[in-house]
């Protein structure tokens, strides 16, 4: 078995240990489970790729950061989680704008997109005021971060709007499941501590990682063919 296949199925069964260790609040374990992710799903990458790129690398760090944070948290962890993952979402527009000459409208793609960008918007003015309370300027930053979020949406799905590709396929669900992450990741933290919240959050957190590597791997095989 090679080395990529066997990374594969060892942050796999990572995956499913910190998710476990998660629920039950084991500390140690969730330590060294999480903070393995990111290490092994670069090697995995490693194995899947001709040449090493700087934007996937940021992306890695960025969230290996991120995570960090968050495997220790802080008192009010939110304020420093944000960091990180904003470049990490601005990694991700990066790569989306790159193969972008132009940006056309058609009536295929626009209804839909108004359809996506109205429910984004939607949310985002939802979730903003949940920040209200702080005196740094929080609700500010969440409102940058929520509108990288809301651009990087909107940019995956025109991309797999106008071209189903794997790689496409890969990035939209990559960028679903930040979405989905840090809306549930409000909700338990702000509104209501559910067990549910928290398992969704974390787990969509977790895959985001592997769907972002899958679409650079599938881009990486789709340009040499």
């Amino acid at each position: 078995m090679k080395f990529d296949k066997i990374a594969l199925l060892f942050y796999f069964v990572l995956c499913l240990l910190s998710i476990f260790t998660n629920i039950y609040d084991f500390y140690v374990l969730k330590l060294m489970s999480k903070s393995l992710l990111i290490p092994v799903l670069f090697f995995y990458y490693l194995g899947n790729i001709k040449e090493i790129e700087i934007l996937p690398c940021a992306y890695f760090l960025f969230n290996f950061i991120g995570d960090s944070i968050g495997i220790f948290d802080f008192k009010n962890e939110i304020e420093y989680l944000i960091i990180p993952f904003f470049f990490s979402n601005i990694v991700i527009l990066i790569l989306l704008l790159k193969p972008l000459k132009k940006v056309k409208f058609t009536y295929f793609n626009l209804f839909p997109l108004l359809i996506i960008c109205s429910f984004l918007v939607f949310l985002w003015l939802q979730i903003i005021p949940f920040f209200d309370f702080s005196g740094q300027n929080l609700q500010i930053k969440i409102g940058i971060y929520g509108l990288s979020i809301i651009l990087v949406t909107f940019l995956a799905a025109y991309n797999i709007i106008n071209r189903v590709t794997s790689s496409n396929l890969h990035l939209l669900i990559c960028v679903l499941c930040v979405l989905f992450s840090d809306i549930f990741y409000v909700f338990n933290n702000f509104e209501i501590e559910f067990i549910v919240f928290d398992i969704i959050h974390y787990s969509c957190q977790i895959f985001s990682s592997f769907f972002f590597v899958q679409f650079v791997i599938f881009r990486d095989k789709q340009s040499i063919t």
